[in-house]
């Protein structure tokens, strides 16, 4: 694969063009890395103030008590969608749903555990711990890789 920048004074926004022989795996996993890249939420503060939250730099995201939460490295930010609504937002952006209130950046992922009653424990990059729960250990295995029970 080559690979080229062109600087170009004239542009009025950043065009990324992707030649291909064939739309293989390799190019869908360019196409997604570029628009996650690029992808954002508004998130709100404890504050008040609003901010523009890139989706790599998510961790995950968690709903408590009828709100949603997305948290970074160093800030959580409340996101007025719905967990269905991100859900459907994040799909192809190496998210996945791993419990009824958490979906989790598995780029984030830095260590996978087994846990009581065929649950996982995922160590994320920030040092924090959260639980796959059993109804959705096969689909987060399946989206890593993962193949069968083990």
């Amino acid at each position: 694969m080559k690979l080229f920048v062109r600087e170009n004074q004239n542009l009025t926004e950043t065009e990324v063009e992707i030649r291909c022989k064939e739309r293989t795996d390799e190019v869908e996993n360019l196409v997604c890395a570029i628009n996650s890249a690029t992808s954002v939420v508004i998130g709100e503060k404890e504050n008040g103030d609003k901010a523009r939250v890139y989706l790599t730099k998510i961790l995950y995201f968690e709903a408590v008590d009828r709100n949603v939460y997305a948290y970074t490295d160093s800030d959580i930010y409340r996101v007025r969608k719905t967990m269905y609504d991100i859900e459907d937002m994040v799909a192809n952006d190496h998210f996945v749903r791993i419990s009824k209130s958490v979906i989790v950046n598995i780029r984030a992922v830095r260590r996978i555990s087994p846990d009581s009653a065929r649950r996982l424990k995922l160590l994320l990059s920030s040092g924090e711990w959260v639980i796959v729960s059993r109804n959705y250990v096969e689909d987060f295995k399946q989206s890593i890789g993962m193949k069968g029970n083990s």
